[in-house]
């Protein structure tokens, strides 16, 4: 696995670990953007490539949800022992890496908060678009994954999620959103973009998006 550190100019920090999506990558102008925000608030971030994607090791078929989850719970270890890191510890994740994110912080009392954008409550719809939207053909234990990793269940204890989506999202519509926001506990916040698409394409949106991400995380990290 390929991933990235920065840290801002302190001595020790809190960090926020960044879950890119199905099809994107660490290298993306969006996790680019956001790893510099981060380090002006003082927040340090990694920025990674799940298996088969970007530049980590591994086929993109044979990426399952439970592959996935491991990547992130094995950057998530390699990340506590970083040495400037203060112990505080959040998750970022948008679309497919929100749904990881919500996996982890299900289980994991060391995650502090997490933040999720555009992302799905249930994998159903991906499952049946895989073959229109994947460039490779994935292998019978992804599309397992897909329908039998479930989220909902196991976030009825979890709190401190903050919930962003686009009022107009076609690849994940909104409903999603508030239904992950019905299950969670408070503290928790919603947060739908008026106009906004999948990708928050409009700077306007993904300014927003990381300006209400930066306020959940400066008060909950």
């Amino acid at each position: 696995l390929q991933g990235v550190l920065h840290t801002p100019n302190t001595a020790s920090w809190p960090l926020v670990i960044l879950c890119h999506g199905f099809l994107s990558h660490k290298d993306s102008s969006k996790y680019r953007h956001l790893a510099q925000v981060f380090a002006l608030e003082s927040i340090a971030t990694v920025r990674f490539d799940f298996r088969g994607c970007g530049e980590s090791e591994g086929l993109l078929s044979e990426s399952s949800i439970s592959r996935r989850w491991r990547d992130l719970q094995r950057v998530i270890e390699k990340s506590l022992g970083l040495k400037d890191f203060d112990g505080r510890l959040g998750l970022l994740g948008s679309s497919l890496g929100g749904y990881l994110a919500l996996l982890e912080v299900s289980h994991n009392y060391k995650v502090r908060c997490a933040a999720v954008w555009s992302t799905p409550s249930h994998l159903l719809g991906l499952a049946k678009r895989l073959p229109e939207v994947s460039p490779v053909e994935f292998s019978q234990e992804c599309y397992e994954d897909l329908l039998t990793v479930e989220l909902l269940p196991r976030l009825k204890n979890v709190e401190r999620v903050l919930i962003v989506h686009g009022q107009e999202d076609q690849q994940v519509p909104p409903e999603h959103g508030a239904t992950l926001y019905k299950v969670l506990k408070e503290p928790k916040a919603l947060h739908v973009l008026k106009g906004a698409d999948h990708w928050f394409s409009a700077s306007e949106w993904r300014e927003e998006a990381i300006r209400l991400t930066m306020e959940w995380f400066k008060r909950y990290l």
